[in-house]
């Protein structure tokens, strides 16, 4: 019983850990993309994309630095 209780806990943990290495991957690709078309980025977009917790949201903001024509217009979409 305790043995089946510790398994889950540690699928728990693996489940929550790749979850939250699945959305800081999302977030370096928006950054790299980002940095390839426009230069340095602005900490204020780092920090909040680094707040997002949807992916789904996180991966349309990764199409939209790939087809944005300026920083600033990526900058209005998170807002």
């Amino acid at each position: 019983m305790i043995e089946t209780v510790r398994n889950e806990f540690v699928l728990q943990g693996y489940e929550i850990g790749k979850a939250q290495g699945e959305l800081k991957a999302k977030v370096e690709a928006i950054l790299t993309v980002l940095r390839i078309n426009f230069g340095r980025i602005p900490s204020a977009i780092s920090e909040e994309l680094n707040r997002r917790t949807d992916p789904i949201a996180l991966e349309s903001l990764l199409e939209l630095a790939a087809q944005c024509d300026s920083l600033g217009e990526f900058s209005d979409a998170l807002k």
